[in-house]
């Protein structure tokens, strides 16, 4: 139930992350190294003879996502100049899956509006060359505010083993939609409007064995900062949705595998 209490509460820790926050060139440039640096140690990782997965650094890891279980990791927040870089991974376990399942569902960006509905939608091709991709579409997230953003992606697929598959997806370009699904919307350049949402990176690892496939996702994005004095109100807000938010891609990539088997 709104009481007047809470709608207070709300204002007040809502206002200020409505403000527009222009997206820092020192910002851009220290997500950029830290996707450098990330990349670096996933190219080692992706070709190591073991610790391919993260699922199997952990036995109880390992059978929470074996029995059905999503299981999730906050790995760290950088704070860089008016902003806030956060660093997600998340597993689960396809049962009866094949790499090649998945790969067909992931590369039918046409059903992404059905597989990801509400929260992707306008999806399209942009090009497309052997196992490389540049996709465009909307990403529409909600929790208490609403973000609406247009978002081109650089999607790259590599077997790295017989039974291993990466996937990697970088923006290219998010950009800030302003009364979405009005006459008068129009959207921002990029680096303007609210900063919810300035750059977003996916690496995926797929290993298929024990009867199916196991999937794991590191997700990486670029936001603005929390306003000062407000960081042990907002920032559990923001982990939530971040969290809330892999869990929800993870287990509708799942049903839209078994839905197709």
């Amino acid at each position: 139930m709104w009481t007047p209490a809470w709608t207070l509460f709300l204002c007040l820790w809502i206002t200020p992350l409505v403000a527009n926050a222009a997206l820092r060139p020192e910002a851009k440039a220290k997500y950029q190294d830290y996707i450098a640096a990330l990349e670096t140690h996933l190219a080692v990782q992706n070709h190591a003879g073991s610790g391919f997965l993260w699922i199997d650094r952990d036995a109880q890891r390992q059978q929470s996502v074996r029995s059905g279980g999503i299981v999730t990791s906050h790995i760290g927040s950088v704070a860089v100049p008016g902003g806030m870089i956060q660093h997600w991974i998340g597993g689960v376990f396809f049962p009866g899956a094949s790499l090649e399942q998945i790969e067909q569902v992931d590369q039918d960006y046409a059903d992404y509006a059905r597989i990801y509905s509400p929260e992707i939608s306008q999806p399209r091709v942009l090009s497309h060359q052997g196992d490389h991709f540049v996709v465009s579409y909307r990403i529409t997230k909600k929790k208490v505010l609403t973000a609406v953003m247009d978002t081109v992606h650089v999607i790259d697929y590599a077997r790295v083993g017989p039974d291993q598959l990466t996937i990697q997806s970088r923006s290219e370009s998010v950009r800030q939609v302003d009364d979405a699904g009005t006459p008068s919307e129009h959207v921002l350049a990029e680096g303007e409007g609210t900063g919810l949402l300035w750059a977003m990176n996916s690496y995926w690892r797929m290993q298929q064995r024990d009867g199916g496939v196991y999937v794991e996702c590191e997700a990486i994005t670029l936001s603005r900062d929390v306003p000062f004095g407000m960081g042990r109100l907002i920032d559990p807000i923001l982990r939530s949705f971040a969290e809330e938010s892999l869990k929800r891609t993870l287990e509708e990539k799942r049903q839209a595998v078994a839905s197709r088997r």
